[in-house]
């Protein structure tokens, strides 16, 4: 986004006018990533992955994806599906992974997903879709002990430099 500020000369004085620009265009992507097993991670080069979404508009949509193999004689391609989803509402309102397994095909379906999330999905090669994993790259939960103790510290230190500082200035009005 991009805000203006023109000044320009008058006959009075100067006057400031400002430009605002309340377009915005910025667009989600779905990172996915689905995984033989969490060992060795290997792509699953047959999986398809379709997430439903609502726009800003409340009409709902429906964006597919696929992962691609890994070939050659062409460029490589990411071992990931990256899939626009472009200005949506919320969250993603379902994520389903598709893939066969030994000739039949198993469906698992997730919901809600934060957009802009890197999600692995872990199969185990298994039929049965209930044991597949939905892993997130970047998991806050799992440092928020340590957020809130660097927090807590900090806001401590904080603290005593102000209250340090408040009774210095106290000190020298009484000085003087």
């Amino acid at each position: 986004m991009l805000d203006i500020l023109v000044v320009t000369k008058t006959a009075t004085g100067l006057k400031i006018n400002t430009l605002f620009n309340n377009i915005d265009r910025s667009s989600f992507f779905l990172k996915t990533r689905v995984l033989t097993d969490e060992i060795e991670g290997t792509t699953v080069s047959t999986a398809s992955v379709r997430c439903v979404l609502t726009d800003i508009d409340d009409n709902k949509f429906i964006v597919v994806g696929g992962q691609t193999a890994r070939t050659a004689y062409h460029s490589l391609t990411p071992p990931y599906s990256n899939i626009g989803i472009g200005r949506i509402n919320n969250f993603v309102e379902s994520l389903t992974v598709a893939m066969y397994v030994e000739g039949q095909r198993v469906i698992r379906s997730w919901s809600p997903i934060i957009p802009k999330s890197v999600l692995f999905v872990i199969t185990d090669m298994e039929e049965d879709e209930t044991k597949w994993k939905l892993d997130i790259l970047v998991k806050p939960t799992e440092k928020l002990p340590l957020i809130v103790l660097c927090d807590g510290i900090f806001l401590f230190g904080l603290g005593l430099i102000i209250i340090v500082l408040h009774l210095n200035e106290k000190v020298r009005k009484l000085q003087s």
